[in-house]
């Protein structure tokens, strides 16, 4: 059957009388203006013009032929298959996992609809996907982390368009939903029938159910290196009270720890906690796990395991001077604000007990000496410069002291207000130093002189890539231009115990070459004297002849040493990237963290530094890292992840023509072992899903049924075809071909 219609919504009468109305007026308009033509001349005018306003009408109107047709249609069964990692346990009787079990039951019904429907099958755990061929349901996996049925659906719901093309959802589940929405909620919103399958088992009511489930692992995101640790777990057993197990705390697949737990017959987790020491820095995986029993069904819940961060407890140093000397300008310009690594507080007396500080801890509230043990132990390492022994009350002197001998090192510089001239002797400080120091007329060496390092000072961590500078025992020193300093303060010589590193070659005491710089351990911490002044021309030296300094290795490593840590202080660019925490929670903020060095080893300013992160799905964004409060060359970005899944993390800084790259860092979002904290069949979800959308629910095991209910008769629709009779361009060709023309032949019959 056909139908004329006109696209503009206009009659089919109104495009007669809008066409018979023109042809009248052009017909009375050619015959008056025309008719002293041949009438065989006007007539051919007059033809011309009426089919060009023919025309224009035609594309006013757009008349449209159409006609219907019924065609039969097929509607879409889709099946959602759950391939979280809940689905990979195998508790049948027949000993196969439930995604086995939801496979071979998929690809049997869909060899018995694919007749009479179109099949449309989505995988689904976190997220849904849908599968280009059916084929593909074999190949299934079980590896998702978590479980959104409520994605399912709607996916589901939208795989074909219209809606009401699909005659039934059938969703394949364990029904362990941990996820994105309540899916009740969802279900009743779809509008399409879910026969609702059940895979699995409800293990707790099972009077036979053995098993036992590492429930909960609490590491800390970030451990100091060689501190005590503390790493508690939940241990939760069922059916085996009285049973002793083993419980390992393992790192990196290494056991590091073992204790043994009697399993109680109370509902919930054990406690176990577990003490140990870090010993090596970098990102480590710590897993607690329960070897398993010959009973137990489930394995999969026996083991959770966590990432961690080691790491060197950050260095804090309080740098205490009685003047602003060019020492104290150099230590604090040119070394404790450039190294990223270092905390510091300067304090430099202007007028009796009265400091100026300088500082790059945050929140820091100290404007003079400490006078609390709080205070004090906040330190690693307290540096004493040129300040008299009277502006330290004895009961301070005692805290320092004692702080070293807990753990922290103390370095004192020469100055005439310093070790012998500063009174320091028989004091707490004085009776910790390497040195003995005489009284306060002991003096100072005025001659000039490059330290001279002894055997022990050759190979020790504080001259580190650095000892060519110096002349040794054997010789002078291989590398030439390191300037002289000006002088030092006269120590009497070394105590019983001490390492003597560097002498000074013009002086000497009963022991030989006077001590320029000694060390000593004192309990767990370590002292130091260096009497030299002033080092600032070992910087400033080279660097005016651009040639490589010691200055920055030599106060580096020696603060290094004195906080216990022997680390190398290398003069290259390097830029090294941490976060905060190994793993998050969906949408919470990821800070990352990265320390710019540059070719001199001091913190870069000015870097331009780029952390690209990659998501689980592959994609990659940049996040701009801008300057950080606190120690030079330090730069942080925050950005919150939305999705669940391993992230990739590599920090690229640019310093001047120089890129460098970090090593990559892999962080984790969402719960680990989500999939594992409830593994029953959730029944009464599924069939409630199933009751609210009007389907029906069944356990897979008698799900044969569910297929012979849905309705095979075929359907037939109407479809409406429509050919437009007025395609623009042609007619506008043809328009203009017969005014063209009309034209031509009025230019021939000698008309305007």
């Amino acid at each position: 059957m056909f139908q004329l219609t006109l696209q503009q919504g206009h009659s089919i009468s109104t495009l007669v009388w809008v066409a018979a109305l023109a042809i009248v007026l052009v017909t009375l308009f050619y015959w008056r203006a025309f008719r002293m033509l041949r009438p065989r001349q006007w007539q051919i005018l007059l033809v011309l013009r009426i089919l060009a306003i023919l025309t224009i009408v035609l594309l006013l109107f757009r008349p449209v032929l159409s006609r219907y047709k019924e065609l039969s249609e097929r509607r879409t069964v889709v099946f959602l298959v759950d391939t979280s990692s809940s689905m990979s346990i195998a508790d049948d009787t027949s000993g196969k996992s439930r995604i086995e079990q939801a496979r071979e039951q998929v690809a049997a019904w869909s060899e018995q609809l694919r007749e009479a429907f179109s099949l449309q099958v989505i995988e689904f755990s976190e997220r849904a996907r849908l599968l280009p061929d059916a084929k593909q349901v074999p190949t299934l996996t079980a590896e998702g982390k978590a479980t959104s049925i409520s994605r399912a659906l709607v996916a589901g719901a939208k795989a074909v368009t219209p809606r009401t093309n699909i005659e039934a959802i059938f969703l394949v589940s364990d029904g362990v939903h941990n996820s994105a929405r309540d899916p009740e909620e969802i279900a009743v919103k779809i509008g399409v029938p879910v026969y609702a399958v059940g895979v699995g088992a409800s293990l707790r009511n099972d009077a036979t159910y053995r098993d036992i489930q590492v429930t909960a692992l609490n590491c800390p995101d970030t451990l100091m290196l060689n501190n005590k640790t503390r790493i508690t777990a939940g241990i939760e057993g069922v059916g085996l009270a009285g049973r002793v197990i083993r419980v390992i705390l393992e790192e990196d697949e290494k056991p590091v720890g073992e204790v043994e737990l009697t399993l109680d017959e109370v509902d919930g987790a054990q406690e176990v906690e577990f003490e140990f020491r870090p010993t090596v820095v970098g990102r480590h995986v710590y897993a607690v796990r329960v070897p398993p029993i010959p009973e137990e069904k489930i394995v999969e819940n026996n083991q959770r395991s966590s990432p961690a961060l080691v790491v060197e407890p950050g260095i804090r140093v309080l740098y205490l001077e009685g003047t602003l000397r060019a020492e104290y300008g150099a230590v604090v310009q040119r070394f404790l604000a450039k190294d990223p690594d270092l905390e510091f507080c300067s304090l430099v007396q202007t007028n009796p007990n009265v400091f100026l500080k300088r500082t790059n801890i945050e929140g820091l509230e100290l404007d003079t000496l400490p006078t609390t043990a709080e205070q004090v132990s906040s330190f690693d390492v307290f540096i004493l410069g040129d300040l008299d022994s009277s502006f330290i009350k004895p009961e301070q002197q005692v805290l320092i002291a004692q702080r070293v001998r807990e753990g922290a090192g103390l370095i004192m510089l020469g100055g005439y207000h310093s070790l012998g001239p500063g009174g320091y002797a028989g004091t707490p400080i004085g009776e910790i130093l390497p040195l003995l120091l005489g009284d306060r007329e002991v003096g100072q060496v005025t001659d000039p002189f490059l330290p001279k390092l002894t055997p022990d000072g050759s190979h020790h961590p504080i001259f580190a890539n650095i000892a060519d500078f110096f002349p040794t025992t054997a010789g002078d020193a291989k590398r030439e231009g390191l300037p002289d300093l000006d002088g030092c303060t006269r120590v009497v010589g070394s105590r019983p115990g001490a390492t003597v590193l560097a002498t000074c070659p013009a002086e000497t005491t009963a022991q030989g070459e006077m001590p320029v710089l000694a060390i000593q351990p004192v309990d767990k911490g370590r002292t130091a004297v260096f009497c030299g002044d002033t080092t600032r021309k070992w910087q400033q030296g080279p660097v005016a002849f651009d040639r490589q300094s010691p200055f920055l290795q030599f106060w580096g490593q020696l603060v290094r040493w004195a906080a216990g840590r022997s680390t190398e202080v290398e003069a290259e660019a390097s830029v090294v990237s941490s976060t905060d925490k190994s793993y998050y929670e969906p949408d919470e903020e990821v800070v990352i963290s990265a320390v710019v060095r540059d070719n001199k080893g001091e913190g870069a300013l000015n870097a331009t530094v780029v952390a690209r992160i990659t998501d689980p799905a592959g994609r990659t964004a940049e996040l701009q890292l801008s300057p950080a409060a606190g120690s030079a060359g330090r730069y942080e970005g925050r950005r919150a992840p939305a999705n669940a899944g391993a992230y990739e993390i590599v920090v690229e800084t640019k310093l001047g023509e120089l890129t460098l790259q970090s090593e990559k860092l892999s962080i984790e979002v969402g719960r680990p072992y989500l999939e594992f904290e409830k593994l029953d069949l959730n029944e009464p979800l599924l069939a409630k899903i199933a009751a609210d959308t009007g389907g029906r629910y069944a356990h897979i095991s008698t799900a044969g049924s569910l297929v012979d209910q849905l309705d095979r008769t075929e359907r037939k629709r109407r479809v409406r075809f429509e050919t437009p009779l007025a395609v623009p361009l042609p007619l506008w060709i043809v328009f203009v071909g017969l005014v063209t023309t009309e034209w031509v032949l009025r230019r021939r019959f000698q008309l305007r």
